[in-house]
């Protein structure tokens, strides 16, 4: 392990972090006249409407662990138990009057994201039951995780919980929506919860190694039985308010490693900078154009009209299309050295190969002479594409020379993009409709787009948050 900085040092990291995090009274005002108003406005439809029903506001805000600028607000319509589900559409159509700009969202369930003088607020509907055991729909557990985190909570426990969701955000480990892959705001309240606090968990998290198990109520006597339930995640931490769930299921293996060494690193050299990096750089076209032309790898970009669906559904069949169209060009022959997706308004799937034309010439290494080679050698004996062979080589096995079939990059996308087998559903609607292939510099043209280019930039010169 590291050497660790000094304790002191650290203390007065997260006091001065903690001077810049923690909501002013002026926020808290801010935010209260924004809850009261939509609350009141909310109920009040409701109650005109006929809709027996209890709007509460969840999340970070309700249990006071929302940093400064942080202007998400969720606010929760607990319908009745034995509520039709049905009944989320009118909860919906009266909130569609509070005002702002709107937009219906559709996940698992139903809901509105409103703008509202600077906040982004979630309108919410979902069942008020007796225990989370009893779920009707995946958002019913939330005021559960509420109460138990609040009951559990004091202002020194909360301060701890904002040094850690700011150490995430600074790490680029923050969000579990799976664009993110990373660590959401409930997680890091019962890290805390279990730890102690910000430093402790740091100390411990430092020398983490996948396949962690973190059980705060003890529900489980053998962490073997954690394993069967959950399977093989880096991080398993049991939620207390629902055995069944892995509150650690959308952090990714990336997330998960990144959050350790970061830990390590914090560890050795503290630094306010693991809370508040340097901004990604955005480089200029031209410089874009140089670092692709100094790369000397093939760049590819398809592009398509972005499905009108919510960032969770969209993006992991973005993620299914990445590794589809990854896997067949390393069949093909191809080393695939990096990938990545992006979207907003139009998708992105940007894939960076070695060699984005490979030469004619493909060898097929069939068995060693211990195995019988008929089948293999009559497959490619009277094929047709055979340029020599069967020879023996020297590591005792028959092969055939070959022409390959597919030897540039593009040739080979736009076969993938034509069939489709295997995108994700809404992907695969979408690139049926249209779709573009840019390839080397041509990519720059994407550079009209200041989201592509931002993209661009951070891919190329990819850094850890805190060593820009």
């Amino acid at each position: 392990m590291e050497p660790r900085g000094s304790e002191r040092k650290i203390s007065e990291i997260c006091s001065a972090v903690l001077a810049r995090i923690q909501p002013t009274e002026e926020d808290r005002r801010k935010s209260r006249e924004v809850i009261n108003r939509l609350m009141a406005k909310l109920s009040e439809g409701l109650s005109r409407r006929g809709i027996e029903a209890e709007v509460r506001v969840e999340g970070s805000f309700a249990k006071d662990t929302w940093l400064a600028g942080e202007n998400d607000l969720d606010l929760f319509v607990l319908l009745p138990e034995d509520s039709p589900r049905e009944l989320f559409t009118e909860v919906l159509e009266v909130a569609q009057r509070l005002g702002g700009k709107r937009r219906l969202k559709y996940a698992e369930h139903p809901y509105l994201e409103i703008e509202f003088r600077g906040y982004r607020v979630e309108v919410v509907p979902c069942f008020r039951l007796r225990s989370p055991t009893e779920l009707r729909s995946a958002v019913d557990r939330t005021p559960f995780h509420t109460q138990y985190v609040s009951r559990r909570l004091n202002d020194g426990l909360k301060r701890e919980i904002r040094l850690l969701k700011r150490f995430m955000m600074g790490t680029g480990c923050y969000g579990s929506e799976f664009k993110v892959g990373g660590f959401s705001g409930y997680l890091c309240e019962l890290l805390i919860l279990h730890y102690g606090s910000f430093q402790g968990l740091v100390g411990r998290a430092a020398s983490w190694k996948p396949g962690i198990i973190i059980d705060i109520e003890g529900v489980y006597a053998d962490p073997s039985e954690v394993r069967l339930l959950f399977g093989d995640r880096p991080l398993v931490v049991v939620d207390p308010v629902d055995r069944s769930r892995n509150v650690a299921a959308a952090v990714s293996l990336q997330s998960f490693a990144t959050f350790v060494l970061a830990c390590r690193d914090f560890l050795k050299e503290p630094h306010e900078k693991f809370f508040f990096p340097n901004p990604a750089r955005k480089i200029s076209r031209r410089e874009l154009s140089r670092l692709i032309e100094r790369r000397g790898t093939g760049l590819f970009c398809i592009t398509f009209k972005t499905p009108d669906v919510v960032e969770d559904v969209l993006y992991p069949q973005l993620r299914k299309t990445e590794r589809t169209i990854s896997a067949a060009l390393a069949r093909e022959g191809f080393e695939v050295l990096r990938s990545d997706v992006w979207s907003d308004g139009i998708s992105v799937i940007l894939l960076e190969v070695a060699h984005s034309c490979l030469p004619g010439l493909r060898m097929r290494v069939g068995p060693p002479i211990t195995v019988s080679a008929s089948n293999f050698i009559g497959r490619h004996l009277h094929s047709g594409k055979s340029w020599s062979g069967p020879y023996v080589n020297s590591e005792g096995r028959v092969v055939f020379e070959v022409e390959r079939e597919k030897r540039r990059v593009g040739d080979v996308l736009r076969q993938l993009l034509d069939r489709r087998e295997g995108f994700g559903k809404h992907v695969k609607e979408a690139v049926s409709e249209g779709y573009r292939v840019y390839e080397g510099k041509g990519v720059l043209r994407l550079c009209r787009y200041e989201g592509v280019a931002t993209f661009l930039s951070e891919y190329l010169t990819r850094c850890l948050p805190w060593y820009r």
